[in-house]
């Protein structure tokens, strides 16, 4: 079996005015790519009695876990709060098993610190490495009230991957921190909400318009830009054609017509 899309990164338990929902970048990621008709593999620290709703076509490794990312999150237009009300066993490099290193297109995505560090690129030689940082871009305070964290990778730590995505959100609109990390990375977007996204290609940068959209639910929207992003890039898309696919699909799912 080919592994075409790796997906490292907590699958989360999401707290909402009506109850809990799953949540995480993995699984609005395996969603959308069932909806493309990529199949997934999830790699995520999670404890072992909760039971995740995912796509058919997705395999999901679950690591040992003391407990599982647990999310509460709060909207007013594009803005959000967060809190985290529970964080997962951080994954070791070291432990991560051959076969998983096999895979065409490798997306990492950090949500509470079960990931650490970018992995060296030698860990997965044939792959695209795509990085949503989110995760490196916050911390918590005593309560769990999430913040905005300054990240500062180094220029060698960026050389590891192919592509980074963050949103504005992420970086608190700081677009120059984006575009130094662009001087590193080939390919890298911030995504922007109903604005749209900014990519660097080269750090050449370009924008690219949202498209219209109803707004059902913005959870999610992000998560897969990115994975469409990723995904068409490594199919053999320009970047700038990736990212306007990739705008088309985040409207799709915040008006809830993807799946």
């Amino acid at each position: 079996m080919s592994l075409k899309y790796l997906l490292i990164g907590a699958l989360t338990r999401d707290r909402t005015a009506t109850g809990w929902q799953q949540g995480g970048t993995g699984t609005f990621a395996a969603r959308a790519l069932a909806a493309w008709g990529v199949a997934t593999t999830i790699i995520t620290p999670a404890h072992a009695k909760l039971i995740f709703d995912l796509p058919s076509t997705s395999t999901l490794v679950r690591l040992p876990s003391r407990a599982t990312a647990t999310f509460e999150n709060r909207y007013q237009g594009d803005a959000r709060t967060q809190w985290l009300h529970a964080a997962p066993t951080q994954l070791d490099w070291a432990n991560l098993a051959p076969y998983w290193q096999q895979a065409s297109l490798v997306h990492l995505a950090p949500l509470a610190q079960e990931l650490t560090t970018i992995p060296p690129r030698k860990l997965f030689p044939q792959a695209l490495i795509g990085l949503t940082a989110q995760g490196w871009l916050r911390h918590w305070d005593s309560s769990g009230r999430i913040q905005p964290k300054r990240w500062q990778p180094t220029p060698t730590e960026l050389a590891q991957i192919d592509a980074l995505v963050v949103s504005d959100e992420d970086v608190a609109g700081d677009v120059q921190l984006v575009a130094d990390w662009a001087q590193h990375c080939g390919l890298v977007a911030m995504t922007q909400g109903s604005r749209g996204a900014t990519i660097w290609v080269n750090a050449e940068v370009q924008h690219v318009a949202a498209y219209p959209a109803q707004v059902s639910d913005p959870t999610g929207a992000g998560d897969v830009w990115a994975a469409a992003w990723f995904w068409r890039i490594q199919q053999g898309s320009s970047a700038l054609q990736a990212a306007d696919w990739a705008c088309q699909q985040a409207a799709l799912q915040i008006s809830g017509q993807l799946i």
